[in-house]
């Protein structure tokens, strides 16, 4: 950056910092928004000070912060205060509080056109089979002339069709929660079920604690060995994660865990009823678990083809002890702590804030 343009970027930063200068009151600000020409008529002083303030609120997204923030600065420095100006912000504002729900309402249309194409195809399925029941039942009573074997015929048929709708059932929650190469619970899961764990701890007036792990240099894995070592090591570290973690819930005696494929390399654990602290333990448990573990590369039948490979995990932490923030707000927090694990040398574990 040459030196006018770093001047530039700091004097934009310069003109903001009464804003966010400690101990400025209203009442400083509002003297300040008036030097530099905002006007008085309370309604752009109204919308400023809701964008200065709305930033430091929990439920909001790391990166929806930053982006109110950058709104903030662009006004002040714009110096523009007409109409058109007013309604773009407050556009712009909504885009900003809105991005995270548009995002999901996306993924779930998608998600559910996909469900209901399965759950169609299933039906047709299934139809085919009640037709065949209905067919077998006028058969078995033509033909069977005690009607207690009739009945008994009759009764068979219709438990193989109970089987196989059950077996359905089972199918699509699995489709719709469970990951089908560690078998740990999927990101569909997460996404269905975190506000909704997160309002349970609020209810209960404990802590909850998000975990994110990503297995280090697992690039490296792939490149080395191959995909479907790559897979054999995700189904390891899965199964350490989802051990390791119910032991330590078991001897703690409290609260619960969600362990979660949560896409690629990159694990996430929900644990109700514990803190920061108490999560960068439990992380912890599960790095050393991950870290001392011996994995074995074999061949497509069996052979020991390397052993003694060693894989690690980074991973980071964050919590909320009164419930007032919302999921994706946590996640975020966790993976900014996660990548300063990675920075900071990687097979280690950081905590987003220790204080909760």
């Amino acid at each position: 950056m040459n030196f006018l343009k770093k001047e530039k970027v700091e004097k934009k930063e310069t003109d903001v910092m009464f804003l966010y200068s400690q101990g400025n009151g209203v009442e400083t600000v509002l003297k300040n928004l008036k030097k530099i020409g905002v006007p008085e008529d309370g309604k752009w002083q109204t919308l400023i000070l809701y964008l200065r303030y709305i930033a430091e609120y929990n439920y909001l997204t790391l990166t929806q912060k930053k982006k109110i923030r950058k709104l903030l600065i662009d006004i002040v420095n714009k110096k523009k205060f007409d109409e058109e100006e007013y309604n773009k912000v407050n556009k712009a504002l909504g885009d900003i509080l809105f991005e995270p729900y548009k995002k999901k309402l996306k993924e779930v249309v998608k998600e559910s056109h996909e469900l209901v194409k399965s759950f169609a195809e299933m039906c047709q399925l299934r139809k085919k089979h009640i037709e065949n029941l209905e067919q077998h039942t006028i058969e078995v009573i033509e033909k069977t002339d005690d009607i207690e074997i009739a009945i008994k015929k009759i009764k068979q048929s219709f438990k193989q069709i109970l089987d196989l709708v059950e077996q359905d059932i089972k199918n699509l929650y699995e489709d719709i929660n469970i990951d089908g190469l560690t078998s740990l619970y999927n990101r569909k899961f997460l996404d269905l079920n975190l506000d909704k764990i997160l309002d349970k701890c609020k209810e209960s007036n404990v802590p909850c604690c998000i975990l994110m792990f990503d297995i280090d240099d697992f690039k490296n894995i792939n490149d080395t060995y191959g995909h479907r070592i790559g897979d054999q090591a995700l189904k390891i570290v899965a199964k350490i994660i989802k051990k390791k973690g119910e032991k330590y819930l078991l001897e703690k005696r409290k609260g619960n865990f969600f362990p979660i494929r949560y896409g690629g390399e990159e694990f996430c654990v929900v644990l109700e009823g514990y803190e920061s602290k108490e999560g960068y333990n439990f992380g912890e448990n599960i790095r050393k678990g991950i870290a001392k573990y011996d994995f074995i590369v074999r061949s497509i039948d069996g052979e020991v083809m390397e052993s003694g490979i060693k894989i690690t995990v980074s991973g980071g932490v964050s919590s909320t002890y009164r419930g007032d923030k919302l999921g994706e707000a946590l996640i975020e927090e966790a993976d900014q702590a996660l990548y300063r694990a990675k920075r900071s040398g990687k097979n280690r574990i950081e905590v987003y804030n220790l204080d909760g």
